[in-house]
């Protein structure tokens, strides 16, 4: 009793510490939210295919600039950090994932999905996030620039200048 006594303390204080980026759900008002890192195909299933689906399929990107992102979106990485809880993410996430695919891109985002208060998740605190959904573009393993909560004009125009240019600053970048 007391080996399982001090497992579930110990498995308890890791998961509150937030160390732990393996996939996990946790609740938030009544319902599940994802913890940890993922992928695109957890976004996919019950629950969170509501939203995901709605949003990706009713996005039209718009075409001529994904024209000029097919050239260049496989040279770099992204990383995205967002809460399942939140509206921006469910609303930006599927809508970046269409711009992807539009554009031919053929890397799979690194996705860390969030806690409700994700200020001192580690994930959180490492990519140094202020809001979700935050979308991280790096190229040569440097930060090239990064959207945050919400594009300054389209996903697919932010990302674009992102890409091709060296003077994209989102408005709540610090």
């Amino acid at each position: 009793m007391k080996n399982f006594t001090f497992f579930f303390l110990t498995v308890l204080l890791l998961s509150a510490c937030g160390t732990s980026t393996k996939l996990q759900t946790g609740q938030y008002k009544g319902k599940d939210i994802l913890i940890g890192k993922g992928h695109r195909s957890d976004l996919e299933k019950k629950y969170y295919n509501e939203w995901f689906d709605a949003n990706y399929r009713d996005y039209k990107p718009d075409v001529q600039i994904i024209d000029k992102l097919k050239p260049v979106i496989n040279n770099f990485k992204i990383v995205i950090v967002m809460g399942t809880w939140c509206p921006d993410s469910r609303k930006q996430v599927p809508v970046l994932f269409k711009v992807l695919y539009e554009a031919g891109n053929r890397q799979n985002p690194d996705i860390y999905f969030v806690p409700r208060k994700y200020k001192s998740y580690k994930p959180a605190k490492s990519y140094k996030i202020i809001r979700v959904p935050t979308i991280i573009v790096y190229r040569n393993d440097k930060e090239k620039g990064r959207i945050i909560e919400s594009p300054m004009k389209s996903i697919e125009a932010d990302l674009l200048k992102i890409m091709t240019t060296d003077d994209y600053h989102h408005k709540l970048q610090r």
